[in-house]
């Protein structure tokens, strides 16, 4: 078994994923034995050709239909030879030792389940962000009325962005691959709560930092904007049951009408965010129906992978 299997999910970026393999091997230390795994979700272009005669060690695998993040990370997952796996973003560009120290820390901590990094945009400042699992205080905080009285917290990163996740592999072994039920977004959010519902721990290392082109592998981003907020709602159903999904939505239609109410007091990006982020929601508002008929709470029992489609308005 070699050290270490790095799986990229290509679709329509070759330049962004050769970018990538670069700083994989511009910075990988010859003491750590490893592959490249590319899965494309049909590009239907000439990814391969490019990437591939530059980098001939790739493994390339070209999926038949493009299914999403999860679905094609699961791909690769089941053709790793590596005793860790490590996935990453076309979109991620590695510095200096990252991917070493990152294996270093994991190894040495007792029940890891997986480790992620300090993302930063590519001019080297930090980019923020706070990743947790299904939480509804999360969603109160976008409340300008409940943010007036009760101000927003920082809360703990309890989930790792899937753009830089390393996991032994004995992990996933244990708790399972990426829910084939989601087709893009939230899926590495189920996957670190089930990670740690099985006792495992959840490290996030803010030492260890990549340059990372936020949103660079997906470049429509009302499509991916919409398909968020739908992968959003799976999330708390399976997270949190009817009930919780229930909830989810009422808190988000509750912010809307305070929010809405409030707004004369923000400036202009504010009152356009809030119009984008409006028009998102509501824009995939029927799909909410469907979801608990569906899927299930369980893994990969949903009648199809959710996916939106611009005409599924």
């Amino acid at each position: 078994m070699i050290d270490l299997s790095i799986i990229i999910v290509n679709y329509k970026t070759p330049v962004l994923t050769e970018k990538c393999i670069n700083s994989v091997y511009n910075t990988v230390s010859n003491a750590i034995s490893f592959e490249i795994i590319v899965v494309d979700n049909h590009s239907e272009d000439n990814s391969e050709e490019l990437v591939t005669s530059v980098h001939k060690n790739v493994q390339w695998i070209n999926n038949p239909i493009n299914e999403g993040f999860g679905r094609a990370n699961n791909l690769g997952i089941q053709n790793a030879k590596g005793a860790y796996i490590l996935l990453l973003n076309s979109d991620i560009l590695l510095e200096n030792d990252a991917i070493e120290r990152s294996i270093n820390v994991i190894s040495t901590i007792p029940k890891a389940g997986v480790l992620g990094c300090q993302p930063l945009n590519i001019d080297g400042s930090i980019q923020r962000f706070t990743s947790t699992i299904a939480s509804f205080r999360k969603l109160i905080d976008q409340n300008i009325l409940f943010n007036y009285f009760f101000p927003a917290r920082k809360l703990k990163t309890n989930a790792i962005m899937g753009s830089f996740m390393l996991f032994p592999k004995t992990v996933l072994e244990s708790c399972g691959n990426f829910d084939p039920d989601f087709f893009m977004y939230s899926e590495e959010i189920e996957l670190c709560h089930r990670i740690s519902i099985n006792g495992f721990r959840i490290i996030h290392e803010t030492s260890i930092t990549v340059k990372h082109e936020n949103g660079g592998s997906t470049p429509d981003r009302r499509w991916a904007n919409r398909q968020s907020y739908l992968s959003s709602a799976l999330l708390f159903y399976k997270i949190h049951g009817f009930g919780g999904y229930m909830l989810y939505h009422f808190i988000i239609q509750t912010n809307y009408i305070l929010n809405f109410l409030f707004i004369w007091k923000f400036n202009k990006a504010f009152r356009k965010d809030f119009k984008i982020d409006f028009i998102n929601y509501f824009s995939v508002f029927f799909n909410y129906f469907t979801i608990p008929f569906l899927y299930s709470r369980k893994i990969g029992q949903g009648k199809r992978m959710l996916k939106y489609t611009m005409n599924s308005k």
